[in-house]
């Protein structure tokens, strides 16, 4: 008797040991953490909320910096921030609680509850506006070319709902934009027979302890302990309001606190089930079989051998990001007002510190590339319709030049067809074999190689494409005008904007897109169609 209690004392005194040196190894990691966000922050100046959440518990917590900078009111745990695109996490678990309900499917046509949309040329469905592959134009760009700087959430859904064409086919291509979410939001909304954000007070946030969110609508509302949004200019402050309060797609506000909480109930839910967020983080597969991070609100992927689930959001300066490592019981949120991209250095070199010893990929290592290896990359290539780039090869280094302007700029070499864009931050080109990926952040845009030769002067009569055009669709009027002998595009509400010409049909302007022009059977002009950034062939008649 007396050696088996030896026996179990020792066990236990090991045990204890082992878990002793775990604690404190923890601890030197949460203290690395700690220094870390505090290197990111600054007190006197707009700042962040960040936390921690490692089986179920909160092991982290702190905020820098200053929610109201005219008052130096400073960010707490109760700060309210615009989570901007976070907010569709939200939409789509609502969403899913209502198909639980019996009330609509993912799979429903949304002309079934959009009546509004009856007349689009193929079914879309509501899993295609949460998964951003319904070829619907996004309402920001719809906004600026029809000159808004503001707009309420219903003025955008009216807009949207007057959508007379598609971008693409629906499944035919990825493309982020927020119109699918905010739709998604009308259809709860009707289905539901009650406000969007009342729906979400009642079935997500009231029953989570979420006492401080809310999905504001109106710019104009009053939220209290909010986190003001500014841009900084040679070290002075300006205010940059948020734009568009669109909600489904973005306007959740809500604070550390309570979203620790969201973060809880991914790590062990208190409403829905895990099988929720099994569907939201199913690949996305387009009709071609190609598949796409991409599921129900949630992106996916693996960062140095650990499987990471997240979604970031951004608008006017408000900066957010939430993060899981599914198998590691550990989820990290930022929240941030300061217009930056420290969230993505905190968070994920606080998977580096937390998680060390579940990390297996390894940096590649640099090698020398040669002028004849960097001279498939060279090209012009479109980054979308009026954007274009030049890569060029040169004394073996590979050079970035936007289209039509002299500057060359090196794109340093990191890794196979990888090169670094250090003009922006988190920022890399990945080149294939006709096009090359532009990844910023979370956000992957596919330029593809294009062929332009643009006509001489002599070739081209600006007077041909002068006139007053108008889109019905948006009730949109431009003018086209010539100003020293180059072809204006003016506006009512905003500067005019020089349009240069790409071929003897078209014209472009990075500011706004390309311009087709179209011809009647006398071969004189009768419109032209505008394509952009997430808006493809809209209609002007002459």
């Amino acid at each position: 008797m007396k050696h088996q209690i030896f026996i179990i004392s020792l066990i236990v005194f090991q045990s204890i040991a082992v878990l002793g040196q775990t604690n404190i190894i923890e601890q030197q990691s949460y203290a690395k953490v700690d220094s870390l966000f505090k290197a990111h922050s600054t007190p006197n100046k707009t700042g962040s909320a960040f936390a921690i959440i490692k089986n179920g518990r909160t092991t982290y917590k702190k905020a820098i910096g200053l929610a109201n900078v005219e008052y130096d009111i400073p960010i707490t745990d109760s700060t309210v921030f615009n989570i901007a695109s976070i907010s569709k996490q939200f939409t789509t678990y609502l969403t899913l609680l209502l198909e639980q309900e019996g009330k609509l499917s993912f799979n429903d046509d949304i002309r079934t509850y959009l009546q509004e949309l009856k007349h689009l040329p193929n079914k879309i469905t509501i899993k295609q506006l949460a998964n951003h592959t319904h070829g619907l134009s996004n309402p920001d760009e719809l906004a600026q070319l029809k000159g808004l700087k503001t707009m309420s959430h219903q003025e955008v859904v009216k807009m949207l709902l007057n959508i007379k064409h598609v971008n693409f086919k629906a499944g035919e291509k990825y493309e982020y934009n927020n119109t699918g979410y905010i739709l998604l939001s009308e259809i709860i909304e009707r289905v539901g027979q009650k406000p969007f954000k009342e729906q979400l007070q009642e079935k997500i946030f009231i029953p989570l302890g979420m006492k401080d969110t809310k999905a504001v609508d109106n710019n104009d509302l009053v939220v209290k302990n909010k986190a003001y949004s500014y841009n900084l200019d040679n070290d002075i402050y300006i205010s940059n309001p948020v734009k568009l309060a669109t909600i489904g797609s973005s306007g959740i506000y809500t604070t550390i606190n309570d979203l620790t909480l969201w973060a809880k109930n991914y790590q062990n839910p208190v409403i829905g089930n895990s099988g929720f967020y099994k569907k939201m983080q199913t690949t996305t597969i387009l009709n071609s079989g190609k598949e796409i991070k991409y599921g129900l609100g949630l992106q996916f992927d693996n960062y140095k051998g650990i499987d990471v689930i997240f979604h970031g959001g951004g608008t006017a300066s408000y900066r957010s990001y939430i993060l899981h490592a599914p198998k590691q019981k550990l989820s990290i949120i930022f929240l941030s007002n300061a217009n930056n991209f420290s969230g993505l250095d905190v968070v994920y070199q606080s998977i580096d510190l937390l998680l060390n010893d579940d990390i297996k990929t390894k940096t590649p290592a640099k090698m020398a590339v040669s002028n004849e290896q960097l001279k498939k990359y060279s090209g012009t290539y479109e980054f979308q319709p009026g954007v274009y780039y030049n890569i060029i090869a040169k004394k073996d280094t590979l050079y970035f030049q936007s289209f039509g302007t002299k500057a060359l700029n090196p794109l340093p070499y990191l890794h196979g067809s990888t090169f670094d864009f250090p003009y922006i931050p988190h920022t890399t080109f990945v080149f294939y074999d006709d096009k090359f990926n532009f990844e910023i952040a979370d956000f992957t845009y596919e330029c593809f190689k294009t062929n332009i030769q643009q006509p001489n002067s002599d070739e081209i009569d600006l007077a041909d494409f002068t006139g007053v055009f108008r889109n019905k669709e948006h009730n949109i009027i431009y003018d086209l005008v010539i100003v020293e002998n180059k072809l204006h595009l003016k506006r009512t509400f905003s500067n005019s904007i020089v349009l240069s010409p790409l071929t003897l049909e078209s014209f472009y302007s990075p500011e706004l897109g390309k311009l087709n022009f179209t011809y009647d059977s006398n071969g004189k002009i009768k419109g032209f169609k505008l394509s952009g950034q997430n808006f493809k062939n809209i209609v002007f008649e002459k």
